[in-house]
């Protein structure tokens, strides 16, 4: 079940807190969360979706691409009951993604008609070639031209793109906190990122360059577009509905993604729908050395869902396959479930949370975002907990960790299939890593296991040569339904509800599929060996000529003092009010400030190197360090951004990331590449893991660590760097900074 952080900070309610958190456990309830129960779910009989690689009508590497709603079959019924996979009849959920502008919109995705699907068609994209994408908002009623509203809960309290321009300070400007603490039910912003890419500023995707739908019906006195609203051809006015961006893609072949990222909402943006897999391919660092051979063939532009997991000439022919795994809930009629009350997080209902909300001058908590979502069903490629006919062969995976908050600890139920990790975010690993050897759980049982962060990716060689015709194998998942910190499955926390969220999808060998691997069909050219395979990875980076220092924290209220009544409710303590000795005087009421309030991004203090302190900064604030205020222009605007980082063009710095909350955080740095130098804390200095030794760009920052990472700055310009839990990166666990142009001479 979700556990309150309150119980975490408070040290009361002791009895409920030890019941929330001992270990280990034989089983485990299924987490809440929408009123269909996930144990209702038939498991394993939908098919893994395979996803097509986006037509985009012959233009090459050029793209429209709109943001649409419509409705797809992710639970056992509609098209996969035609299809004759089940004859289970859940209903379709609506949802949002990413397609071709001029392909219809389908009536029920999968749709062979419409490349519109959930999760997007992949991308496929060409080392050194540029590719340029006219990312259309088309969130709108396509009969009235109307925008659509919201499907899931909008916190208005947070710092967030704000269209309406309601500022809780008084202000009337976008991108502001604001002070409406019902739900936002106005036209929808967006702004696409594409995760990983090496992009010049006005592409990249910043929180405050969205825009709205072109709607009819757009409010008097709503802002079209975010404060920092831009595009690479600089004479968008931001009214269009449309951004265009252009990617330098030079950067050597790996697997990007692309999602939403608009300012306080990529939460929900994101847990609607739109992301798809962003593939580059080809140039000096991709594929094998030394005559080597990766599996594959991949799919092909041209092929639609029904293609690829229908159609036996093509499907048995597909070895390389893009894997998003995330965590969903639903309603009993088919709809996204998201929390819509911080009583959610808490783990009571809503009458039992008694405190008071923003805009109460009492407090300083938002009534809807909640610090971390859970939720109860697995989803993989648009699926609910799908299965996979293969070869007794050797397969590429590209996993990815799509989740909102939930840490993915990947386990296969079979130690006679072995697992070798190749790449990660940003290209090849030096060498193949055999994750069956490393015991990462501590069971010793030879399986090959990966830890897999939110946003991370691992490119995976899976042999499965070794099963006979018939063998079922499981994909687990035995990370925590909660907040991961580190450690060992079953010792260090519990692992998830083995009925629900324990378990991934299902590989089912099929002999008949054997014969039609790597780029020969006939089965004459195997993929090589992963124990011998040679991968064209690029060389380490030099030294850093600068180290920074920077910090992950969290912040619990300054104003809401609580308790736990005997019935299990939270309530305000109202005789405790705010002021420099809050949390002494809400201890000597008997409570504690409730918390989590939100995450931080900072600076350290290092006045003592033997106990830095965390300098926790909000999204616009300012320090006392230089470099705290720089100008920077945007379309010929002068406008004014406060940062803490502020590398110059052209340098290597090592980031020492150090993390005083009690959570591991995975730590995403937009534009750059980076190395994983060391991590270090109680027990000294140690080494990246072994499937870090490559090039990233999303990292794990364990709590009570240094994290070091290294990474060159190398286009000048406004970024951003933050946490990946979505939810920490919506309220205030996201900092902006800027890469200066050298000194002129």
């Amino acid at each position: 079940m979700t556990r309150s952080r309150y119980f975490h900070r408070a040290g009361i309610h002791a009895v409920l807190f030890l019941l929330l958190s001992s270990v280990p456990i034989a089983t485990a309830a299924p987490l809440p969360g929408g009123t269909l129960d996930p144990t209702t779910i038939p498991k394993y009989v939908l098919p893994l979706v395979i996803p097509p690689v986006m037509d985009n009508n012959g233009t090459a590497n050029n793209y429209d691409i709109a943001v649409r709603q419509f409705r797809q079959q992710i639970l056992p019924g509609g098209i996969w009951n035609e299809l004759e996979f089940t004859t289970a009849n859940f209903p379709a959920t609506t949802v949002w993604s990413y397609g071709p502008a001029a392909d219809p919109t389908p009536a029920v995705a999968p749709d062979p008609g419409s490349q519109f699907n959930y999760p997007a068609y992949t991308i496929e994209t060409t080392s050194n070639t540029p590719v340029n994408v006219r990312w259309i908002n088309d969130l709108k009623d396509p009969k009235t031209g109307n925008f659509l509203p919201h499907l899931l809960p909008i916190d208005q309290t947070l710092h967030w793109a704000n269209p309406p321009m309601l500022c809780i300070d008084g202000a009337r400007q976008t991108d502001c906190r604001g002070f409406i603490p019902e739900q936002y039910m106005g036209p929808v912003p967006i702004v696409t990122h594409v995760h990983g890419s090496h992009v010049d500023p006005h592409s990249d995707g910043y929180p405050e360059a969205w825009w709205l739908p072109a709607a009819n019906n757009i409010p008097s006195g709503y802002a079209t577009k975010g404060r920092l609203f831009d595009d690479s051809t600089g004479a968008n006015p931001g009214t269009l509905g449309y951004a265009n961006f252009l990617y330098r893609n030079d950067q050597p072949a790996t697997t990007l993604w692309y999602h939403d990222h608009s300012l306080g909402m990529t939460r929900s943006n994101v847990y609607a729908g739109p992301a798809g897999f962003w593939l580059i391919r080809g140039g000096t660092f991709d594929g094998a050395g030394g005559g080597g051979i990766l599996p594959g063939p991949a799919p092909v532009a041209g092929q639609t869902v029904v293609d690829l997991n229908v159609t036996p000439g093509i499907r048995k022919t597909i070895r390389e396959i893009p894997i998003v795994i995330q965590d969903r809930s639903f309603n009993a009629d088919g709809s996204l479930f998201y929390p819509s009350t911080r009583a959610f997080f808490e783990g009571v209902a809503p009458r039992q949370l008694q405190i008071r909300f923003i805009p109460s001058a009492a407090s300083d908590i938002s009534p809807i975002w909640n610090p971390e979502a859970f939720f109860n069903v697995m989803v993989v490629n648009g699926v609910a907990w799908p299965k996979l006919e293969v070869a007794p062969a050797l397969y590429r995976f590209r996993f990815l960790n799509g989740c909102n908050s939930r840490f993915l600890w990947l386990k296969f139920d079979n130690n006679a299939i072995t697992a070798w990790q190749i790449g990660a975010e940003q290209g090849f690993l030096p060498a193949p890593v055999n994750m069956n050897a490393l015991n990462l759980d501590g069971s010793g049982d030879g399986t090959g296991q990966l830890l897999i962060a939110l946003a991370e990716r691992a490119d995976v060689i899976v042999d499965f040569s070794a099963l006979a015709d018939g063998t079922e194998v499981e994909l687990l998942n035995i990370g925590p339904d909660e907040p991961f910190g580190g450690g060992i499955p079953g010792v260090d926390f519990v692992s998830a509800d083995p009925g629900t969220t324990g378990k991934v999808m299902k590989f089912v060998v099929n002999a008949a599929l054997d014969g039609a691997s790597t780029t020969d069909p006939s089965g004459a050219t195997p993929a090589t060996d992963p124990a011998i395979l040679s991968l064209n990875a690029e060389a380490a980076l030099g030294g850093s000529t600068n180290t920074r220092q920077v910090s992950l924290n969290e912040a619990v209220s300054e104003k809401v003092c609580v308790n736990v009544l005997a019935n299990g409710s939270i309530k305000q303590i109202a005789s405790v009010k705010p002021g420099p000795a809050f949390e002494a005087d809400c201890a000597a009421a008997g409570g504690a400030a409730f918390g989590p309030r939100e995450a931080l991004l900072g600076t350290v203090n290092l006045a003592d190197p033997s106990a830095p302190v965390g300098i926790p900064l909000m999204w616009t604030d300012m320090s006392g360090v230089s470099n705290t205020v720089t100008v920077f222009k945007v379309d010929g605007t002068e406008v004014m951004v406060n940062v803490t980082e502020n590398p110059t063009q052209g340098d290597t710095e090592q980031w020492e990331i150090h993390n005083f909350t009690e959570d591991a955080h995975p730590i995403h740095l937009h534009l750059v590449r980076f190395q994983v130098v060391n991590r270090e804390g109680g027990g000294g200095i140690r080494a990246p893991e072994p499937w870090e030794a490559g090039y990233k760009d999303t990292v794990i920052a364990y709590p009570g660590e240094v994290t070091r990472v290294k990474a060159t700055f190398d286009i000048a310009g406004l970024y951003v760097w933050h946490c990946h839990i979505v939810e920490h990166e919506d309220n205030e666990m996201m900092r902006p900074y800027v890469v200066s142009p050298p000194a002129s001479p």
